[in-house]
């Protein structure tokens, strides 16, 4: 990168047994309409050769490096890219997603147009594994609240966040501490401590591929890792967090009832969430997304009324 051509954007990769994808993740970064950029690929240990695909993926393209590291999770990965970065606006992607050939540039109108705006994110289309087949898309969020990000995250992925280098440097990184849910936690903790704001844009920019058998895909873990994320957001804003707790449950609450029947779970666990939620605050599920609260509430029905045969005991398979 020569001086008359310096960075608008830092991205921040991490990889891990990405060997099938991130030719792929790499590749839509290089086809962006903006081209001031420096992408940071950081090879977390992986035991393939990701760091070696990323390299042949990249080219002899100088707005490419690849650091190394010893295997410590994508958090770590994501702050040593940024630490290494030298642009004032940083972007992050997943080595297994991909990104449309305008999100930098888009990004980068929407953050020069609006000084408030620390971060800023876009809509994403869901996936299969493959990368095959498109699914729903996530719903537009114009301003997020501190409710909204502790309740269901609408940023959805990493890939989706693009951030002002300054809120990165005032609040801190992505806790390492954390295994799950720790780029939402990063996002409530801007909302709740500072005066930044998360806006998003009414387009859809990422194409997230979903993961059979992740962490996402788990609900004990999903709970464990939400309220691990809630905790250390009390720790650092009590108040804030005790104004938002109840709509930021009852949020969590319906989105996991969704997710319990869009993966098949039991009618009984996708009616117990959705009662948490309407207990905690059911204005909430009328005010935030209430076409969500009536098709999960027409699914749960339809669940219930015509639930999924099991095999019989003496069925062949």
């Amino acid at each position: 990168m020569t001086a008359n051509h310096s960075p608008l954007f830092t991205i921040a990769m991490p990889a891990y047994r990405a060997r099938e994808t991130i030719a792929t993740a790499i590749a839509s970064v290089l086809a962006q309409t903006e081209s001031r950029f420096e992408l940071i690929v950081v090879d977390d240990g992986s035991p393939d050769d990701s760091a070696t695909i990323a390299a042949l993926a990249a080219g002899n393209d100088p707005r490419v490096r690849i650091l190394r590291q010893a295997n410590a999770g994508p958090s770590v990965a994501r702050n040593l890219a940024v630490r290494h970065g030298t642009a004032p606006l940083v972007a992050f992607l997943d080595a297994d997603d991909r990104w449309a050939p305008d999100l930098l540039a888009r990004h980068a109108a929407h953050l020069q147009a609006d000084a408030t705006v620390g971060i800023s994110f876009g809509r994403v289309r869901f996936y299969d594994p493959a990368m095959a087949v498109g699914g729903r898309v996530s719903a537009h969020v114009a301003m997020l609240s501190l409710a909204q990000a502790i309740g269901e995250n609408p940023v959805c992925t990493t890939s989706n966040l693009v951030v002002r280098r300054d809120v990165f440097e005032e609040v801190g990184g992505f806790d390492t501490g954390m295994k799950h849910a720790e780029d939402h936690e990063w996002i409530a903790r801007v909302l709740a401590t500072t005066n930044w704001e998360a806006r998003g844009i009414d387009t859809v920019l990422v194409d997230y591929r979903t993961s059979v058998g992740g962490l996402s895909a788990d609900p004990t873990s999903m709970r464990v890792g939400w309220q691990a994320m809630i905790e250390r957001i009390r720790a650092r804003a009590p108040e804030k967090v005790a104004a938002s707790e109840a709509v930021a449950t009852a949020l969590f609450e319906r989105y996991l009832a969704r997710r319990a029947l869009r993966t098949g779970q039991p009618a009984t666990t996708a009616l117990r969430d959705l009662t948490t939620a309407a207990r905690r605050s059911p204005m909430a599920l009328l005010r935030h997304g209430p076409k969500r609260t009536l098709l999960t509430a027409a699914g749960l029905l339809l669940a219930i009324l015509f639930p999924p045969e099991l095999p019989r005991s003496g069925a062949t398979r």
